[in-house]
């Protein structure tokens, strides 16, 4: 068994079924498909349960209880048996040719993670437009390979950009951290990090779809969203410090210090409705000296001004995204 696709799923009977239909083009011999019922109540189940009738290397795993995207992948990677496993979105679609060449080259370069491109996808429109660019590398340490992205600007956290080596991340202990939003930041760097063997390649495996149901559009603005944005940047701030000065050390400084602005250009981009945007910003104000803190330090130039800007006035800080963004 070559790969392993996981794909949690909860109230996505929408967009399940062209999910699940784009990935026909895997090998049924050498891939499972891993579709984790995170105890949905819609048709997802139904859509899901046809599907695995109709494939036998896929099947259904459904949880006891909810628990959220997280905890469905870690489900889902306890479950799963392929030499390399890949975390897939359910509303989203695969581009199921590219990722088996992936998985291919990951196995021929001997890597624990490979990382491609995805796209785009308007829901609305069925537009594809390009995601963030990425620079092929030969094959480099997990560390080099995110110094490297950092430094060229492409760095993207996603999970369903990679495949990973199964065996790596079990003998890592790399599992999905449970209960925040924003999970990928705090897969994706460790794993980096603890990577002996990495590369990118320039192609695309995914069209990421864009709309207004997703987690990320659900939950902007919230309590959780705004305590999830600090929990992960001290988590990862920690990681840093434990690493010798390097490369790798100043890249995941620098990410930190990107991720603690984020909260203000969030705002801004989300459009967030008055009452959840003034939440928002009372938390950018309650939080600023430890946000900033991490900007001033990621070593960065443009960083740190506006990690000042923020120390000055949150105000300023966030109107400062709303002129800028269309």
């Amino acid at each position: 068994m070559q790969l392993s696709v996981v794909i949690p799923f909860y109230q996505v009977e929408k967009y399940i079924g062209a999910c699940l239909d784009a990935l026909a083009a895997l090998p049924a011999e050498e891939s499972e498909i891993l579709l984790v019922d995170d105890c949905g109540r819609d048709g997802s189940a139904a859509i899901a349960a046809a599907y695995c009738a109709a494939h036998p290397n896929a099947r259904v795993i459904r949880r006891a209880q909810n628990g959220g995207l997280s905890a469905a992948r870690n489900t889902g990677l306890d479950a799963a048996r392929g030499e390399y496993v890949y975390f897939l979105d359910s509303d989203d679609v695969p581009r199921a040719e590219a990722l088996w060449r992936l998985t291919q080259a990951a196995r021929e370069k001997r890597l624990d993670m490979a990382k491609a491109r995805f796209c785009f996808l308007n829901d609305e429109t069925g537009e594809l437009t390009d995601g963030a660019a990425i620079c092929p590398t030969d094959v480099l340490e997990g560390g080099a390979l995110l110094a490297a992205q950092c430094q060229s600007g492409t760095y993207e956290p996603m999970v369903w950009q990679c495949v990973y080596r199964r065996a790596f991340l079990l003998e890592n202990g790399l599992r999905m951290a449970e209960g925040l939003l924003f999970e990928d930041e705090l897969f994706q760097a460790p794993a980096l990090i603890r990577a002996k063997r990495a590369a990118a390649f320039d192609a695309v495996i995914l069209e990421y779809r864009q709309r207004p149901g997703s987690i990320m559009a659900s939950f902007a603005g919230s309590a959780r969203w705004c305590a999830s944005y600090a929990q992960v940047c001290a988590r990862l701030d920690a990681l840093a410090r434990t690493l010798p000065s390097g490369a790798a050390r100043a890249a995941l400084q620098k990410r930190v210090g990107q991720i603690a602005l984020s909260v203000g250009k969030n705002i801004s981009a989300y459009r967030l409705p008055p009452t959840v945007a003034g939440e928002a910003m009372a938390f950018l104000k309650a939080h600023r000296w430890e946000l900033a803190r991490y900007a001033l330090k990621s070593g960065d130039a443009a960083i740190a001004a506006q990690g000042a800007l923020l120390l000055l006035s949150p105000k300023l800080f966030v109107g400062m995204y709303r002129r800028v963004m269309p």
